[in-house]
């Protein structure tokens, strides 16, 4: 293990500044908005004249950027931002099944893990820059148990070279009752000057072998052989497939999207499925099944490298986009990326709800067993 020295105060709260200063708009309001919330943060001047130990900071406007410098640059705050780490959401997740006969609690307390408490959070000022030797926290929220290493990387910026550090946290989302975890990271900031091989897989399988060592985790691999099947039979307007990628027979390739209100009908294949249904009289018995055959015949042997499903609400802001990646990482794993598009869900919930229902719907199911 690689021993490193404490940052100071000031350098650590840093990695904290750069790394949200860093985040998506759409991001930093949201962190503005909690903060506000838990009234950590006010916009009206009359509460920052109470004289009390909780009273918030005042900021005369809305200047994100300013706000998001200030608090995290003061010490008080760090929990807060701990805890967003924790459920954030992250632009990748590669989910397995697991066994245990152990209560996760325990197993975690057990095995000498720091128990994350945002109310008194304390630090040791070290961030790692490997995995390996990285001391994880973990957090308990609504029965689901998570798992969180926090790395330090750096960037040089290609506009003006400026380098900048800052904190790459990696979360392992347990859900005991569905069998299921999934090992949930970001893109790694890269300039045109630098490259990291092998990055993401690395990431994935430390973390698993680590799950194995440490926590006893009997680890199971996501099995998809059904998954384009389940969604499309599945008595579920709310969640539909909205594109997939075909890489057919002949050599070809084609991408296909569904139509916006065309009850997620695919084109070409599912078009002409529609045509011949819709127009049967037209057809003879023979040619029908001469169709009927070609286009099963194309579904067949056509692989999938990729889809997309679209979890629709009534509010279109609330709805959001999954593009699952079948045999990823030398065609082991399978990688769900969580795209934001106008989607103003930007917390752990949505990736949640996307995990629980493929699992629970028999979209994913548990594989063979993962062994290192």
């Amino acid at each position: 293990m690689t021993r490193r020295a404490a940052m100071d105060e000031t350098t650590f709260l840093k990695f904290y500044e750069k790394s949200v200063l860093g985040y998506s708009k759409k991001a930093k309001r949201k962190i503005c908005s909690n903060l506000e919330h838990e009234g950590k943060i006010t916009f009206n001047s009359q509460m920052s004249l109470l004289a009390e130990e909780s009273t918030p900071i005042y900021f005369p406007k809305e200047d994100i950027d300013t706000i998001i410098s200030t608090v995290t640059m003061t010490a008080s705050f760090m929990g807060f931002f701990e805890e967003w780490e924790f459920v954030k959401l992250y632009k990748y997740s590669v989910p397995v099944f697991f066994e245990t006969e152990k209560e996760l609690k325990d197993v975690l307390t057990g095995a000498g893990i720091k128990k994350f408490d945002k109310s008194n959070f304390s630090t040791d000022y070290i961030l790692k820059t490997s995995l390996l030797d990285a001391d994880p926290m973990w957090y308990e929220n609504d029965g689901k148990y998570f798992v969180k290493f926090v790395l330090q990387k750096s960037w040089f910026q290609d506009d003006n070279y400026e380098h900048i550090d800052y904190r790459y946290p990696i979360v392992i989302y347990i859900d005991k009752n569905s069998g299921v975890l999934e090992v949930r990271y970001d893109a790694v900031k890269y300039s045109s000057q630098q490259a990291e091989s092998n990055i993401y897989a690395n990431i994935v399988s430390t973390c698993l072998n680590w799950l194995e060592d440490n926590i006893k985790l009997k680890l199971f691999l996501c099995e998809h052989a059904k998954t384009i099947d389940v969604i499309k039979d599945k008595n579920d307007s709310s969640v539909r497939m909205y594109r997939q990628m075909m890489d057919l027979k002949s050599g070809g390739s084609a991408e296909l999207k569904a139509a916006e209100g065309r009850d997620a009908v695919l084109p070409f294949v599912g078009e002409l499925r529609e045509l011949v249904e819709e127009y049967t009289t037209l057809f003879n018995v023979e040619a029908k099944e001469v169709l009927e055959k070609y286009l099963n015949d194309i579904e067949a042997t056509a692989s999938y490298p990729y889809i997309y499903i679209k979890w629709e609400n009534a509010v279109e802001s609330q709805s959001y986009i999954v593009k699952i990646t079948f045999d990823y990482l030398n065609q082991k794993y399978t990688l769900l990326q969580h795209l934001t598009g106008t989607c103003n869900d930007i917390g752990m919930e949505r990736m949640n709800n996307a995990i629980k229902y493929l699992c629970e719907s028999g979209s994913f199911t548990k594989g063979a067993e993962i062994k290192y």
